[in-house]
């Protein structure tokens, strides 16, 4: 059995392999490396996505690629981010479209990929709608709770939408960790948690997790600036965010937007009209909110150093690096 801290690392790989299979096993990896031309670009999506459109459905986006690149492309919906990582790691596919943070960082050290361009996304920033890379999330509970301040909230319930987001539990432990509500010591995400909370549910998302606080199931739990903007709405107006002890509310973030990968070895020029044909889907942001995210609203360049900093150093701060990405 493994050790807690690889169980998650565990089950990624053995999804990744299994997913890869069965979705991308009829895509044979081109030899960019030794100068075969390359047939056919493979592009896969954010798995968030792959519930709610199928490849059938992407063949808009696919034909807008083909007519930019001139080359014949295929676009692939992934069941987890396992799939899309080994997808890239293993030549199946040579760009991946909004992967989150979390899943990013760990194809930038597993493949050989870089991070090309990075989302803008239209999201909720101090309650005002903003056009951004990044968000952030914030601890609530209900309006009619007692508890005013994060730390009264020690030894209390809450849900977190799941232990690999980055958004709803990294960036928000990072918070307590700054405030010196826990001491990370290389525990497990879980265990980390319950060093201030007296129970830690993961569940499912953050709609789950605002249905749980609205049911009186859980005492407090977290939201983000990226959701859906009436899950969003919904949320805010009926719950209060906790406050500091300096009186600042508990926010948590920067919290990255997704992101563009590519593989390394594709030609450069290749690399290049890629890139102009993303940016140029500026101009028709429907396909990306219709077929990648629903809340795009351009994309722009920054340094994966840069964009990703925020989650890297929480990893770091929080001693969860070797549980979240492997070396």
């Amino acid at each position: 059995m493994p050790r807690p801290k690889y169980v998650w690392l565990a089950a990624l790989v053995i999804a990744g392999v299994l997913a890869v299979a069965v979705i991308l096993g009829q895509i044979s990896p081109h030899e960019q490396k030794s100068g075969v031309e390359l047939q056919k670009l493979v592009i896969v999506v954010n798995p968030g996505v792959s519930t709610k459109v199928s490849v059938a459905e992407a063949q808009e986006l696919e034909q807008f690629f083909e007519e930019e690149i001139g080359l014949d492309v295929e676009i692939y919906y992934p069941l987890s981010a396992a799939a899309l990582v080994e997808a890239l790691k293993f030549g199946h596919a040579h760009v991946a479209l909004g992967p989150g943070a979390l899943v990013s960082a760990l194809a930038l050290r597993e493949a050989e990929v870089e991070m090309l361009l990075v989302e803008y996304r239209e999201v909720i920033i101090d309650n005002k709608p903003v056009v951004a890379p990044f968000y952030y999330s914030y601890f609530i509970v209900l309006k009619d709770s007692p508890y005013v301040a994060l730390e009264e909230l020690k030894g209390k319930k809450i849900c977190f939408p799941s232990e690999t987001s980055v958004s709803g539990f990294i960036m928000p432990m990072k918070l307590l960790a700054d405030k010196g509500y826990i001491t990370p010591n290389g525990e497990p995400p879980s265990k980390l948690a319950e060093q201030f909370f007296g129970e830690v549910v993961f569940g499912g998302g953050y709609a789950q997790c605002w249905e749980a606080l609205k049911k009186g199931k859980v005492d407090v739990t977290v939201m983000a600036g990226d959701v859906a903007a009436s899950l969003y709405w919904e949320a805010m107006n009926n719950s209060r965010v906790l406050r500091l002890r300096d009186g600042s509310e508990a926010v948590a973030g920067p919290n990255p937007a997704h992101t563009v990968l590519i593989r390394r070895d594709l030609p450069p020029e290749l690399k290049e009209e890629v890139k102009a044909a993303l940016l140029k889907l500026n101009e028709r942001p429907e396909l990306m909110r219709k077929y990648v995210s629903a809340i795009f609203v351009k994309f722009g360049e920054r340094s994966a150093e840069e964009h990703l900093r925020p989650l890297m150093d929480a990893l770091d701060q929080l001693k969860l690096r070797d549980y979240y990405l492997r070396r």
